[in-house]
């Protein structure tokens, strides 16, 4: 996979990230730096653990013999995941869950750090996926502290000025990179259509 594949893949599950953050950045009067640099902070370092945690079961199963040719049905099963991970940011987009919203002086980590958790679950199966490819390490490390520091920001900020309204597009934003990362792979590498 090539970084621009890396880049919508991560971009399109961080979305969900973005989300979240515009949630919190609505619920306070002033983005104070030491909180921004905190949260960014907080969302990279769980994005990146999840994110491994996944590659390394993956990893692991496949020194195992458990996954037995993990490159040869590592395309069809990325295509796949990256589908449904689509479908689960559509579903959100249509739950529109009931925010009680409350000015808050300031952000705590832990009030957002639940939520990012159960996000970064689905990170984790990315990052399992992204092994059965064989996508590079670093360049991963890389793009996934970027994107999660501007969605940190730009979801805080969005929140800040324009309330939490706007998760829903991002919602369907997210799908819609992770359904073009999936349709590629189905059409490029597993029919080879392109």
């Amino acid at each position: 996979m090539n970084w621009l594949e890396n880049l919508l893949i991560i971009a399109g599950i961080l979305l969900d990230v973005f989300a979240a953050m515009e949630i919190q950045g609505a619920m306070i009067a002033q983005i104070k730096k030491r909180t921004l640099v905190i949260a960014c902070s907080v969302v990279a370092a769980m994005e990146l653990a999840f994110y491994f945690a996944g590659y390394f079961v993956c990893w692991f199963l496949t020194s195992q013999g458990v996954i037995s040719d993990p490159y040869h049905y590592g395309e069809e099963l990325a295509a796949i995941v990256l589908a449904l991970l689509g479908v689960r940011l559509i579903a959100k987009a249509i739950k529109r869950e009931f925010i009680q919203e409350r000015l808050k002086e300031s952000l705590k980590v832990f009030e957002y750090a639940r939520t990012i958790a159960m996000s970064s679950i689905y990170t984790a199966v990315a990052g399992g996926v992204c092994y059965l490819v064989g996508i590079t390490v670093w360049q991963l490390i890389v793009i996934i502290v970027l994107v999660s520091v501007f969605m940190v920001i730009m979801g805080l900020y969005t929140g800040l000025h324009f309330g939490f309204e706007n998760k829903t597009i991002a919602y369907v934003a997210g799908a819609v990179l992770l359904w073009i990362v999936s349709l590629e792979m189905f059409l490029h590498r597993i029919i080879e259509v392109i």
